[in-house]
């Protein structure tokens, strides 16, 4: 019976504790002119080489391409520099993202999205009062993302938000940066509808919603982390083999439970009790 059930566990979960092969990294240096200069690791920790290895950052409202990898072998590893983020001027906390699209055969294969999300200070840490959350549900082709922000503190203030999605994908109504007022102890609520597209396979997506804003000459910013859900094909082509094994084997197990009840041992057993 025990090695019944994990079989069905691993034709229906395939790889159900494995994570991502591919992990990144980033590394900051701000001097006090607020130059600053960033470095991408990529290591593939996997067993399996992956392909088509596509890397970039995100900062503020644009967007920084790097050198596209063919191929990274296992426990191979890559480190691009990168010089594109502009200046920063007020003292405080600035965020910073990269994200990195990888598929596991060279050609066809599951095309995978990382999303890593990190931060750098200039010349001092400062806190952020500005906090939320993201909560998720969806349909096969699009996502809704419910966010929420709220400011904890007693004074006004103007943020500036960015959504971070997998490429590919694109939120309606919330193109690039969003701004939004909060009064003291305020809290706002609004949805964001995601339009799934490009060539991945997954129904989970990580998302991060950046958020910035200035006072007192200094700069304050907080990541908003939430998981982009997308509901299941579960006609598709992707999960019809695992479901017909599922069926096939449930056929097997009710088999075996009426053998099992209606034989002459089972029903002598019963008699003698």
């Amino acid at each position: 019976m025990r090695h019944l059930f994990v079989l069905i566990l691993l034709v229906v979960f395939p790889n159900p504790v494995l994570g991502q092969s591919v992990q990144i990294f980033i590394d900051s240096d701000v001097n006090q002119n607020g130059q600053v200069s960033l470095a991408l690791t990529i290591k593939n920790t996997g067993s399996k080489p992956v392909f088509h290895i596509q890397p970039m950052f995100h900062f503020h409202h644009s967007m920084s391409m790097m050198t596209v990898i063919r191929e990274l072998g296992p426990r191979q590893s890559i480190t691009f520099e990168n010089d594109k983020h502009p200046p920063v001027l007020r003292v405080g906390k600035y965020p910073i993202s990269a994200m990195v699209k990888y598929k596991s055969l060279f050609e066809g294969g599951e095309s995978k999205t990382i999303l890593h999300t990190d931060s750098f200070y200039f010349k001092e840490p400062v806190k952020s009062q500005v906090g939320g959350s993201i909560q998720s549900s969806g349909s096969p082709a699009s996502s809704n993302l419910r966010v929420m922000i709220q400011n904890h503190s007693d004074s006004l203030k103007n943020v500036r938000m960015m959504l971070l999605l997998p490429p590919g994908m694109v939120a309606e109504k919330f193109n690039g940066m969003m701004g939004l007022t909060l009064r003291g102890n305020d809290k706002k609520s609004f949805d964001v509808t995601v339009k799934r597209g490009g060539d991945l396979d997954e129904d989970r997506f990580p998302v991060r919603l950046m958020v910035e804003y200035g006072e007192m000459l200094k700069h304050y910013s907080v990541e908003i982390r939430g998981v982009m859900q997308f509901s299941p094909s579960w006609y598709s082509a992707k999960y019809l083999p695992h479901f017909t094994a599922l069926v096939v084997l449930g056929l097997i197990w009710i088999g075996f439970y009426f053998r099992f009840y209606n034989s002459p041992l089972n029903k002598k057993g019963n008699t003698n009790a």
